[in-house]
């Protein structure tokens, strides 16, 4: 299964921790992207949160190719 295939199939919004693992990166570089915009979020209270609709199509968008050709391992279930 992709990574956006993993994400898409989500059915509710993502923590910065959830994302950061499925990205592989740090939750503090997840915090940054979402404040520069880099990638969509939105709040809930002081909480960041992200669509996983959205988050794979910017996923899709970013990364065209490699999206689809790379498959990672299950991810753990939130």
């Amino acid at each position: 299964m992709s990574l956006v295939e993993i994400v898409r199939e989500k059915q509710e919004a993502l923590r910065v921790r959830d994302l950061a693992q499925l990205l592989g990166v740090s939750p503090q570089q997840i915090y940054k992207m979402a404040a520069s915009g880099e990638i969509p979020s939105f709040k809930v209270a002081n909480a960041v949160r992200f669509d996983p609709h959205e988050t794979a199509e910017w996923l899709k968008e970013k990364y065209p190719v490699r999206s689809v050709a790379l498959r990672f391992p299950e991810a753990r279930r939130a």
